[in-house]
């Protein structure tokens, strides 16, 4: 048992070694298109974010039911003179 652990081992070791370049190569080579990902991403959401607000501000139509209702305006009240 102790000799099967002892290859084990070895071999996991020796992957390791070989495997971490490897990985190394693989993430050297895909960082530049992250960046891109990354820049693209950001400049995206800057300028989708700027022309939505700019359409919810078009579209709103100004309703607001707390001030239409409530805004204190008194009515003046009409007075008839009889004759």
């Amino acid at each position: 048992m102790l000799a099967y652990y002892e290859e084990n081992k070895k071999g996991r070791g020796l992957g390791a070694l070989l495997l971490g370049p490897i990985l190394g190569l693989v993430y050297v080579i895909a960082l530049p298109f992250i960046a891109i990902a990354t820049i693209v991403t950001l400049i995206g959401k800057k300028a989708l974010g700027g022309i939505l607000n700019l359409l919810r501000n078009l579209v709103s139509f100004g309703w607001r039911p707390s001030e239409a209702y409530l805004s204190g305006k008194k009515k003046k009240k009409t007075t008839t003179k009889k004759n």
